[in-house]
């Protein structure tokens, strides 16, 4: 079973090595090749998904309501999550390769994700449900 120090270093290494590649990919000779306008463009244009999702983890991880939507089907806000990605994907598929997302729709897609994320796929209730192998 992995401990929850072990899932600690994981994140802490992954968001480590994401700022040392930011630092030295801010100081090469191309520009705008950083991690963070890579997203930010890909969010702008035909990934807008990627928008949503942040703002699900972000309020799955650091919100969260105590009350369960689903009750005990823990798995289905995960599911339901899987299909409106995907769902994303092939209406952000089928956009011209010019096509830039305005920024109030990104903001109405971060908050409707960080909603998703805090009464629809809460982390905070879990001690709420029975789950058979804790």
């Amino acid at each position: 079973m992995i401990s929850v120090k072990t899932v600690e270093y994981i994140v802490l290494g992954i968001i480590a090595c994401l700022m040392a590649l930011n630092i030295v990919l801010n100081f090469n000779r191309s520009k705008n090749d950083t991690v963070n306008v890579i997203l930010k463009n890909w969010a702008y244009n035909k990934y807008f998904f990627i928008t949503f999702f942040w703002g699900v983890l972000g309020g799955h991880f650091f919100l969260g309501s105590r009350m369960p939507l689903f009750g005990s089907n823990w798995w289905l806000p995960v599911v339901l999550l899987v299909i409106i990605v995907v769902i994303m994907i092939r209406i952000g598929r089928r956009l011209p390769s010019t096509y830039i997302l305005k920024r109030r729709y990104q903001i109405i897609l971060l908050l409707s994700g960080v909603l998703y994320g805090h009464f629809i796929w809460s982390q905070r209730h879990l001690p709420n449900i029975d789950l058979p192998w804790f």
